[in-house]
């Protein structure tokens, strides 16, 4: 028996224990930002830290391919089967409070902790509400804080570095009956452009602690408000998407949308997938896309930019195969 198919027996095996959701050839096409992708042998959704626990005793048992994913939003899923389980981390690690940081916060900062599946759409509205100043940096972004801490996410306002304290984690590949918390307080080098330099192969994050500034709820509204108005103006989001498809190639003193500009790919399309008419860094599903045909508008982007302009192109998005 293979270890895929020993797997599968084990998983079945513990739906009566399984507090979340246990899932076969879930199609990952409908909770991906792109609506695009296959299925998936496995899909579990855990909503207690038990059933990360269990999850953690299979793997050591059956080593399987597995992929952590938070709200799909900056990923692009194959159009087969992905021969392994995700771990959908959309209901568990979901809270947000203001904490006593263990080093005195500089004067009208402050600190929370967030859960790594809280959305910052969820962080956002938090934030207006309470008057969390600072945190309007991730306007449109349409991710979960765990996978913002991941690649470093930010916009033309800032990153995820700027903002971050510390972060917890565990590993699904420990050694170990138990799964166990890691923490980090966070410098510098732990980060760079839409990188992180310190998660390795197997860590989940559990929750993140980031700074934010006491200001006037109505403030930090009008902020917020401002960045989606401008998102709503000069982004395609009428369109699926994973948002940024390429990172800015800042050694050139280029951004990514300029590239794609000057190779006069704007509005090209390949089967379903166009690079979008009003952003040419974004690539949407006009309908019925598949993976393939976003795939072959990057390499075509990347072929040309080097070939023609002598910049080496380096994706945003996470691609599986």
């Amino acid at each position: 028996m293979s270890a895929l198919d020993s797997f599968g027996d084990e998983l079945k095996a513990l739906k009566d224990r399984f507090r979340g959701e246990i899932e076969f050839q879930a199609p990952l096409s409908k909770f991906a930002y792109y609506r695009i992708g296959g299925p998936a042998r496995f899909l579990v959704t855990p909503r207690e830290f038990q059933d990360l626990e269990l999850i953690h005793g299979l793997l050591r048992r059956n080593p399987i391919p597995f992929f952590v994913v938070g709200w799909g939003s900056n990923l692009l899923f194959p159009d087969h089967e992905f021969q392994g389980l995700m771990i959908r981390m959309k209901h568990l690690f979901t809270g947000v409070e203001e904490i006593v940081p263990e080093s005195r916060a500089p004067e009208g900062q402050g600190v929370l902790r967030v859960g790594a599946s809280v959305g910052a759409n969820v962080l956002l509205r938090i934030a207006a509400e309470r008057g969390y100043g600072g945190l309007h940096r991730f306007t449109g972004i349409p991710g979960s804080m765990g996978g913002m801490v991941a690649m470093n996410a930010g916009t033309h306002i800032g990153e995820m570095s700027d903002v971050i304290v510390r972060s917890e984690w565990v590993n699904l590949l420990e050694n170990s009956e138990t799964l166990q918390i890691h923490s980090r307080v966070h410098e510098a080098s732990d980060f760079s452009y839409r990188r992180n330099h310190f998660l390795t192969k197997g860590d989940l994050l559990t929750h993140i602690e980031v700074r934010f500034e006491k200001a006037e709820p109505g403030r930090v509204k009008a902020e917020i408000d401002e960045l989606y108005q401008r998102r709503k103006a000069t982004q395609p989001v009428e369109y699926p998407s994973c948002g940024s498809v390429f990172m800015n190639p800042k050694s050139h003193g280029i951004r990514a949308w300029e590239v794609v500009e000057k190779l006069g790919l704007r509005g090209h399309r390949i089967g379903n997938a166009q690079v979008s008419e009003k952003h040419p860094n974004f690539i949407v599903n006009l309908g019925g896309a598949k993976a393939a045909d976003v795939r072959a508008l990057i390499e075509l982007i990347k072929t040309r930019a080097q070939a023609e302009l002598g910049i080496e192109m380096h994706e945003e998005v996470r691609i599986l195969s």
